[in-house]
């Protein structure tokens, strides 16, 4: 042990037990006497890229565990191989450390470098049950902050979540049956609508009122979104948006940009002037099918992935209300996103009418069947559950009768889901060459459109381009 380096002193202390050790380091970091990082990574052969809580929970020092999540340590940090400190406590059956980590709010469906979960890093039943239940607890929440977001109205929120791994499920549904579609529907929120369309959002199912997202629209701009056809509310004009913004590039790094967005296309000069006089631009990028992302825990930074596939890093300046500013610029992008897609996609021609039809029956019986199957697994589940129970409250050597017709019931509801998945299975497979074909043919008019809309975007500009480019900059 090194005795000049507290966090090897830190390492070392959370490894072996010593709470004593622990909470003495701690102390010094509030006294400011030792700089010390209690996320620390081991660079020892022995612990490189373990965090403290990683050896703690690991070797099962339960009090040790507690006072790092008290004392702010990050319960979800991945390690190396993409383990988080409840990857090492189920891998090693430690369950009160694995309790105590899912009350701090550890995720129960994090994904490591080998794409195991903690439920997969054990056979204890015990172990299993928890991790389940805080799944499904987990699951919930995101759903309930889902349809939150939906009904409010706030697309950075609804953004972050979409993009989360695991995400929530899009049609989950409220008391009264609603998906985040309906919620947002029947609250008049038109970015929110358009993002769970263009994020797969099914508007035909329905409530529990049996009415669907039609029959809740409040307004004729609402059934034209749902109709399809955004470009009749947002009209064929978009308003200018520019600002400020600081731009990461792969060579010189973070430099700052005066960007603006016009017309469903994204540029950026050196400087407000330059813009301006429509001279200088350093880059220049159309927004169809563009799309957003943002990090929860940065309030300045965005990505923006276009639809050539690259990807651009922004950030906006710390100063006045960097949250808001975000949302300005996220939502500016949005629009301008949607009316760029729409008015550049828009096709007179309806000679694949007929086979779109089929196709849209076959994913509809392959949803219906796929629906079928998750209503059988979940009473398969719950029956097992029962089932579970009863073993469990029996102290008799052989089963009695209540038991096995129990058996009965689950072996029957077993072989319902099995059929349901092998019926899924069937379609599947009938559609897997039509889907190839269709990829094929989509991948290469993607290339095609690709160059055609670059070249209709330039042309377009330098058409267009003003003397000034008038107000409706960025606050």
């Amino acid at each position: 042990m090194e005795l000049h380096d507290p966090e090897e002193q830190f390492l070392q202390y959370a490894r072996s037990g010593d709470l004593s050790g622990i909470l003495s380091l701690l102390l010094a970091k509030i006294k400011e006497e030792v700089c010390l990082n209690i996320n620390c990574r081991g660079k020892k052969k022995a612990n490189s890229g373990w965090t403290a809580l990683h050896l703690a929970c690991y070797f099962g020092h339960t009090e040790v565990v507690e006072e790092l999540l008290k004392a702010g340590a990050d319960v979800n940090l991945a390690n190396e191989e993409g383990d988080t400190a409840l990857h090492k406590a189920v891998l090693a059956e430690r369950k009160v450390v694995v309790l105590l980590l899912l009350r701090y709010d550890a995720r129960p469906a994090a994904i490591n470098g080998t794409g195991r979960i903690p439920r997969d890093c054990t056979y204890d039943d015990e172990i299993i049950t928890m991790l389940d239940a805080a799944e499904r607890r987990e699951q919930r929440r995101a759903e309930q902050q889902l349809l939150y977001a939906a009904r409010e109205g706030d697309a950075l929120a609804l953004t972050r979540l979409l993009s989360s791994k695991p995400s929530p499920d899009m049609h989950c549904r409220d008391v009264l049956g609603n998906t985040p579609l309906h919620c947002a529907v029947y609250r008049d929120q038109k970015r929110c609508v358009l993002q769970l369309l263009r994020s797969g959002a099914s508007p035909g199912v329905r409530n529990r009122n049996d009415q669907s997202v039609f029959d809740l629209a409040n307004s004729p701009e609402m059934k034209q979104i749902l109709k399809g056809n955004p470009e009749k509310v947002l009209g064929h004009t978009v308003q200018m948006f520019e600002g400020p913004l600081w731009k990461r590039s792969r060579f010189v790094g973070w430099r700052s940009h005066w960007v603006v967005l016009q017309e469903g296309c994204l540029s950026w000069f050196p400087k407000r002037s330059d813009a301006a006089a429509n001279i200088h631009r350093q880059g220049f990028k159309n927004l169809t099918a563009a799309q957003c992302m943002v990090k929860a825990w940065d309030s300045f930074y965005f990505t923006l992935t276009c639809f050539d596939g690259s990807v651009h890093h922004f950030k906006v300046s710390p100063r006045n209300d960097p949250e808001t500013t975000r949302k300005e610029w996220l939502d500016a992008l949005e629009e301008h996103s949607t009316y760029s897609t729409q008015y550049c996609s828009q096709d007179p021609g309806r000679e694949e009418g007929e086979g779109q039809e089929q196709d849209v029956m076959s994913a509809s019986h392959l949803t219906d069947c796929l629906q079928i199957a998750e209503a059988s697994q979940h009473k398969l589940e719950a029956q097992v559950s029962t089932l579970l129970s009863m073993a469990k409250n029996s102290e008799a050597e052989s089963l009695s009768a209540p038991i096995l017709l129990k058996v009965r019931e689950v072996r029957d509801l077993s072989g319902e889901t099995c059929a349901s998945l092998r019926s899924c299975l069937g379609l599947l497979s009938q559609q897997e060459e039509v889907w190839s074909l269709k990829l094929e043919q989509e991948v290469e008019k993607n290339k095609i459109l690709s160059e055609a809309l670059q070249t209709l975007a330039t042309e377009h500009h330098n058409l267009t381009a003003g003397p000034s480019p008038g107000p409706g900059h960025c606050r």
